[in-house]
């Protein structure tokens, strides 16, 4: 039984460990992104204002609408896998949480 445990302990620690190393990945990401789609939606509203781009709704939301049954066939698969790996899961989440508070 302890043997078990062990494995769950050390699948929860690297889950952890791992997590948190993302978070700090996640965070000098999201930063550089955040730059770039503020940068890119000052354009876009300059664009719009200036009548040199326009968006056409309806005929995008029927461009997307069959994608979105492929997307979320392809997705249910990784989702079942993830919760099969609890343990590291759960690690990773925790790490995860904790570096972004930082």
């Amino acid at each position: 039984m302890s043997d078990h445990l062990a494995i769950i302990a050390i699948s929860f620690i690297i889950g952890a460990v791992l997590g948190w190393l993302t978070s700090l990945a996640v965070n000098a990401a999201a930063r550089m992104l955040g730059c770039l789609v503020v940068i890119v939606f000052v354009l876009i509203q300059i664009f719009g204002y200036h009548e040199i781009l326009h968006w056409d709704w309806t005929a995008l939301l029927e461009l997307m609408r069959p994608w979105a049954r492929v997307i979320a066939d392809k997705l249910a698969p990784r989702v079942n896998a993830f919760t099969y790996n609890l343990p590291l899961s759960a690690g990773f989440l925790i790490g995860l949480l904790v570096g972004m508070r930082r």
